[in-house]
Formats: C-alpha cells, sequence, structure tokens
C-alpha cells in the first residue's frame, strides 16, 4: 500500500497523475486547489514537485507501476493497468487504494486534472455534507462519505447484465467508464449507472453548479445548452461571462479534451479563460486561428480514439454487452 498522510480536513480530493509534465492548465488548477484551504488535496505523481510547498496539497513520488502492484496486492490477482487513461477504471477503489490518506477524512473524492476550481465550499456546505452520502456522477468530480459501505461500492455484485463486474473491467485493457455511467445503451454501464438502478443511497447531483463544457464544439457550450462566452477565474473563485453578459459562479469547470494555451498568465491577478487560451487578457487578436488549431487538434484526437478501439478488447468489451440492454 502506498504510504499515508495524516490530515483533518472534512474532504480530501485525489487525482494521480502521470507523465512528463502536467496539463497546460496546470497553473490555474494548482492555484485554485491552493485557494480551497479547508480541503485536502493529494496528487500521486511521477513528476518532480519537491518545489511545491503547498500545506493542503500533498504530492505523493510515485509511478504507475507501484500504484498498479497496490491495487493487485488488494485484489488478490494481476491487473491491466498499461496506461494512466486507464486509471478511470479504478478510480471508485480510491477510498482502499489510498485509504492512509483519507482515514481522518469525513468524505473523498476522485477528480480530473482538466478542470479548474471555483469555492468549493461555497457549493459543497456543510448541510450538503451531512445529508448526502455520495456527490455528483460524473468522473470529473466525484465524492463519497468515507464509509466501509461506500468505500467498497465498486465491488458489489449489481446482477445487471450491463454493469460487468469489477474483476472484467480490471484485467480487460479496454476503457469501461467505469467510474461514472459507462458507455450507453448495450456497450456496458459504470457505477453511477448501477447505483441509480439498484442502490438506495441520498445521491447530490446538482449539475447546474458545474460547467461541464461539450468537447464537440470550439465554443464553450454546456451540457445544459447555455454557452459562456469566457471563464474569469481569480484566487480561489471562478464565474462564467453567459452571452447576456450575465455572471455565473462555478463550483469548477471542466475542459474535456482540450489543449488550453496558457499565455504565461499571473494568476496573482484575474485570469480570463476563453478558447481555448488562458491569459490575464481578455481579448484574443488571432481567435479564428485559435479555432483552426482547435479543429485539427479534436481531429487527431478522434483519429486517436478509432485507432484505440481496433482491438480484440475493445471487440470483446462491443460483443460481451450486445443485447445486454432490451
Amino acid at each position: 500500500m502506498l504510504g499515508g498522510y495524516a490530515n483533518m480536513n472534512r474532504v480530501t480530493l485525489i487525482s494521480p497523475y502521470f507523465g512528463e509534465k502536467f496539463p497546460s492548465n496546470f497553473k490555474v488548477l494548482l492555484d485554485s486547489m491552493k485557494n480551497n484551504k479547508n480541503i485536502k488535496f493529494i496528487i500521486p505523481t511521477n513528476i518532480n514537485c519537491e518545489d511545491l510547498m503547498i500545506p493542503n496539497i500533498v504530492f505523493v513520488k510515485t509511478d504507475l507501476e507501484h500504484v498498479k502492484k497496490s491495487i493487485e496486492d488488494i485484489l488478490g490477482y494481476e491487473v491491466t493497468l498499461n496506461t494512466p487513461y486507464k486509471l478511470v477504471d479504478f478510480k471508485p477503489m480510491y477510498g482502499v487504494l489510498f485509504k492512509e490518506y483519507i482515514k481522518n477524512s469525513e468524505w473523498w473524492g476522485y477528480f480530473d486534472m482538466d478542470i479548474i476550481f471555483g469555492n468549493i465550499s461555497h457549493f459543497l456546505t456543510d448541510s450538503v455534507l451531512n445529508e448526502y452520502d455520495r456527490i455528483f456522477s460524473h468522473g470529473h468530480l466525484t465524492l463519497f462519505k468515507n464509509t466501509e459501505y461506500m468505500n467498497m461500492l465498486w465491488n458489489k455484485d449489481f446482477k445487471l447484465s450491463e454493469v460487468p463486474c469489477f474483476k472484467v473491467v480490471a484485467t480487460s485493457n479496454a476503457i469501461f467508464a467505469f467510474d461514472e455511467w459507462g458507455w450507453g445503451k448495450n456497450k456496458g454501464r459504470g457505477l453511477s449507472y448501477a447505483l441509480d438502478k439498484k442502490i438506495n443511497i441520498n445521491q447530490y447531483n446538482n449539475q447546474d453548479i458545474i460547467a461541464d463544457i461539450k468537447k464537440d464544439y470550439f465554443k464553450f457550450y454546456l451540457s445544459n445548452k447555455n454557452q459562456i462566452e469566457y471563464f474569469i477565474y481569480l484566487k480561489g473563485n471562478l464565474e462564467g461571462i453567459l452571452t447576456d453578459s450575465t455572471h455565473k459562479e462555478f463550483l469548477y469547470a471542466h475542459f474535456q479534451k482540450r489543449s488550453l494555451i496558457d499565455s504565461n498568465s499571473d494568476v496573482g491577478q484575474a485570469v480570463y479563460i476563453k478558447p481555448n487560451v488562458i491569459s490575464n487578457k481578455l481579448i484574443i487578436t488571432d481567435e479564428v486561428q485559435e479555432e483552426l488549431r482547435w479543429s485539427k487538434d479534436i481531429k487527431r484526437r478522434k483519429r486517436n480514439q478509432k485507432f484505440k478501439n481496433l482491438n480484440i478488447d475493445y471487440l470483446k468489451r462491443r460483443v460481451m454487452f450486445l443485447n445486454s440492454e432490451k
């Protein structure tokens, strides 16, 4: 098991990250974590972070192979974890995998690195934390009450033909999106779907307080069809500016599959986030060129995804769930 860290925070959030460097939004994300002082953040990573000494953020020096070994020690069988992306399927077991880091927290959760936080406690108030057992159902941020029952939900037999058992998920090279809803009808479902169908737990899922940005549009369209012209981030607060100039505060913004360019922004002053640039200046002079860059990037991502799906594990996953939902 990975080593521990004692803390007295009510909420601890975890996000392993492995690679050559953190994503381009990381400077702003890091500042947004730092300014949520009553939240503890745990970042297991292979990247050297010795110069980052922040009281509420713990960087755990490790690597993907060490995490894989720790998972296998818990499960008692060999798992498939060849790329960091496969970690999405193991997220629900973080309450067990990283138990030493959350043992003094009432809540724990996982989050993705392609987000920027606002003021978390402004939205996840004591009344919310006191009333619910699980918060949010999508993988970019999900929280669990730190109890043995909640921490073991991932290993439960839900007796649903469309929901794979965890051993199938853990031993396949394919991605199941098991940390959330899965891939949809006859493609396999995930933990959020299973809980919605089978388990009566108190879940808080107010999507209006998060900016989940659609990945297939250059402009910032949200899942609820609203459009954000740009975001303003300043010292732990995040606002979206809608097309009618209305300001709306968000818990976080999720920039899924976007290569944001940080033009050497200073987080000590207002940071503007427009498609797809992070800057201290609101006006971006070459927006047409930026949209062209985005278009090329999204096409590249889609080609890569199609190529990754052309293997036996993905074929097995698809065949496994054919006609699982009538």
